[in-house]
């Protein structure tokens, strides 16, 4: 028969090693003020990722001809920690990099900007773990409208 500390401890064993269901997965969720608007699109990305320090990760979604506006969002959700975003536009010269406080100038764990006009092609989206301390879950979309 099994103890009651041995059974603690095999259910501590796998909330340890077993990663958290949101991570990897495929749903984002834009943090909106109320009456803002995003656009509606079937074209760009949205995912959840982990990033740790100094590391780059790289993303990218095509902007098709005739598009309005490109929305961009990246969240990490933990104010303490910093990512940035380096965005490229499809000719390869760096459209914009921001940091947390660039946009709004609150530390509030999210990048978000609109691109008007934007270039048809692929854009190329930077994330850099700039302060994390361990690994950071974050949110990156980019939608074309």
């Amino acid at each position: 028969m099994m103890t009651y500390n041995r059974i603690f401890a095999l259910v501590l064993a796998l909330v340890l090693v077993v990663p958290p269901a949101f991570a990897g997965g495929n749903e984002c969720a834009v943090n909106t003020t109320p009456g803002e608007d995003t656009p509606l699109s079937d074209t760009g990305i949205c995912a959840i990722y982990l990033i740790q320090q100094e590391e780059t990760h790289y993303h990218n979604t095509y902007v098709p001809p005739g598009s309005s506006t490109l929305f961009v969002n990246l969240d990490w959700f933990i104010p303490q920690q910093s990512l940035t975003l380096k965005i490229i536009s499809p000719d390869g010269s760096t459209y914009a990099y921001y940091h947390d406080t660039d946009l709004g100038g609150d530390k509030d764990a999210q990048i978000r900007t609109w691109i008007p006009s934007p270039e048809a092609g692929t854009w190329q989206f930077q994330v850099y773990g700039e302060i994390v301390r361990g690994t950071q879950d974050y949110t990156v979309e980019a939608t074309a409208g």
